[in-house]
């Protein structure tokens, strides 16, 4: 039965995290005394029409018992990308007009830009909205190209950057909202990487841009709020980021 009143938002926390070197699946890696989890969960919670499901994977047992009732939840087994995370909740997704997906690394995502996101989604019409920022160092995200006129015209994977590339700076940071049945239609369309063998969702946002697609990019000031932790230098950034924002 489709819940029509609703949205579902996905959070992506199949992955190892191996760059924290820490025995605890990274979701539950803590953060000022939180596990990282429980930030996207709470952000998410906050809404009465939005319901959670988190994609689990690496030491399952440990994050499903962590998140209790909170969230439903489906099992990627094999680690093949955030695309083949997407493919594992298609049962889900039949049920909801809109979907979130948020990778399970970025704690700091503030209610507010979730609530900017549906009211931007829904006064737009659009297909795909998502979120980026304009950081002032380089991370291994991909980058957003503009044209003259704003209009998007591609999405380059950080590992495919050239030269010139690595001097743009509109980061894409892995937080969508997406209309459920183009995202149904448009999942099918992704393939796997050849050198990876990984499925990888950012590919959505370049095959929107050749199908003409309604996207709909939004822009975030506060670049750290959206940054994912890799390292535990990660963590101390964005603190230093967030102390510095409040004293000023």
């Amino acid at each position: 039965m489709e819940n029509k009143s609703s949205y579902l938002a996905i959070i992506l926390a199949a992955g190892k995290g191996t760059r924290l070197d820490s025995e605890v699946p990274k979701p539950l890696y803590k953060v000022n005394n939180l596990p990282i989890i429980d930030y996207l969960i709470n952000t998410f919670s906050f809404f009465s029409n939005i319901e959670i499901l988190t994609v689990v994977g690496y030491k399952k047992d440990k994050l499903i018992n962590h998140i209790q009732n909170r969230s439903f939840y489906v099992v990627q087994d094999v680690q093949n990308g955030t695309g083949g995370a997407i493919k594992v909740s298609l049962d889900f997704i039949k049920k909801y007009q809109n979907v979130f997906v948020c990778v399970g690394d970025s704690p700091f995502v503030h209610k507010d830009y979730i609530e900017k996101m549906m009211l931007s989604h829904q006064e737009t019409d659009s297909d795909c909205s998502f979120l980026y920022s304009k950081f002032p160092f380089n991370l291994p995200y991909a980058r957003l190209f503009f044209n003259n006129n704003g209009e998007l015209k591609k999405l380059t994977e950080s590992c495919d950057l050239k030269k010139g590339d690595k001097d743009v700076r509109h980061f894409f940071t892995s937080q969508y909202l997406f209309k459920a049945k183009f995202l149904l239609n448009k999942i099918k369309s992704l393939g796997l990487n050849k050198e990876t063998g990984e499925c990888n969702l950012t590919e959505i946002i370049n095959i929107c841009i050749k199908d003409k697609s309604r996207i709909n990019p939004i822009l975030i000031e506060e670049f750290w709020n959206l940054m994912g932790i890799n390292t535990l230098d990660d963590i101390d950034k964005i603190n230093s980021y967030k102390n510095y924002d409040k004293k000023n």
